[in-house]
């Protein structure tokens, strides 16, 4: 009589145990065979503060590996927070893409590609590459469980935003108004409005279920600013309030700017490079800008006695976006400006 072969898993597990009371840490263990370590595992950092009744947050940063403003705002929160502060539960996952932000890139190196693009990748796989068992460990165990998700991007080294929140508008009054309310509190100059989903990325996973997502661009350019983590970690604490999630008796900041709204756009708002070259800006972030205006120069780097080829906006707007580092090829983004939201 033949036995059956018991099976084994390798798919991503948890150390800690989401559904306890109190404060706990420790790690995701993404298996992972190397030549260097035949039978090793990866750890993505999970914490998670769980008391009495109530919505459960869940507060991501770093699902771009060189985007840091969300991990330090992250980590803060789960270092200041007690028990006795919450009610319902705060998931917090700081460095979602682990393996990228420890190479300090957007992109996990240790794909088969070599540039897993998380955020690319949902809902993931099971026994897939790492980054592919993160996206299904977070689409499986991590959204199921959230009311609301806070996914703290930065933009990375490539590129430096003008510093935003942003929300999907879902068509539910209640859920909608409170993602407004959001805007204004969260204290960012800009907030964005959208309904638009896109496919493969975390957003995607989460807004079919109609569960409230909001997202951020702090900044950029591989830094953490002190001013933009200061708004955005006291824009948390009082969207995390107003959820009921957070209980404190702190008297928190009023929002630090007073949000204007922008809509979510694409195309034409985007200015690309056409040729490589040395990218020169005459704008900076957060200024307006009208149609057809001048926007900077490329410079060739080995026929300097060139005329520069001049760069204009396609569309007006405020400066969103803008190219990082001096250096560009042709198909960067260079800037991406945002008009105003009338709904």
């Amino acid at each position: 009589m033949s036995m059956p072969c018991p099976k084994a898993s390798l798919a991503p597990s948890c150390e800690i145990d989401l559904d306890a009371t109190g404060k706990r840490h420790g790690y995701v263990r993404i298996q992972f065979s190397s030549d260097r370590s035949a039978y090793g595992w990866l750890p993505l950092p999970i914490m998670s503060i769980r008391n009495g009744d109530g919505p459960v947050a869940v507060v991501i940063g770093a699902n771009h590996g060189d985007e840091y403003e969300g991990v330090s705002i992250t980590n803060g929160l789960y270092q200041e927070l007690e028990p006795g502060d919450v009610a319902g539960q705060i998931i917090f996952l700081p460095a979602a893409n682990a393996p990228a932000f420890y190479a300090g890139r957007r992109t996990s190196p240790l794909d088969w590609t070599g540039e897993a693009n998380l955020n690319r990748l949902f809902p993931g796989s099971q026994y897939g590459s790492p980054t592919e068992m993160i996206a299904w460990f977070i689409t499986t165990q991590i959204v199921p469980r959230g009311d609301a998700f806070f996914d703290l991007h930065s933009a990375g080294k490539s590129i430096d935003h003008h510093p935003s929140v942003k929300i999907r508008l879902m068509g539910d009054a209640k859920k909608d108004a409170l993602q407004m309310k959001f805007l204004e509190l969260f204290g960012a100059p800009l907030g964005i409005v959208g309904d638009r989903v896109h496919e493969t990325t975390l957003s995607g996973e989460i807004l079919p279920l109609d569960k409230i997502y909001l997202s951020t661009e702090l900044g950029g350019a591989g830094k953490i600013r002190p001013w933009i983590r200061s708004f955005a970690y006291n824009g948390m604490k009082r969207c995390l309030r107003e959820l009921g999630v957070l209980q404190t008796d702190e008297v928190l900041p009023k929002p630090e700017h007073k949000v204007a709204l922008k809509a979510m756009q694409t195309g034409d708002h985007y200015v690309f490079a056409h040729k490589d070259g040395m990218f020169e800006p005459v704008v900076n972030l957060g200024e307006s800008v009208e149609d057809g205006q001048l926007a900077g120069y490329i410079w060739d780097l080995k026929e300097p006695w060139e005329t520069p080829e001049e760069l204009h906006f396609n569309k007006g707007g405020v400066v969103f976006c803008k190219r990082t580092p001096a250096l560009c090829e042709i198909g960067d983004t260079l800037f991406f400006t945002l008009s105003d939201y009338d709904g």
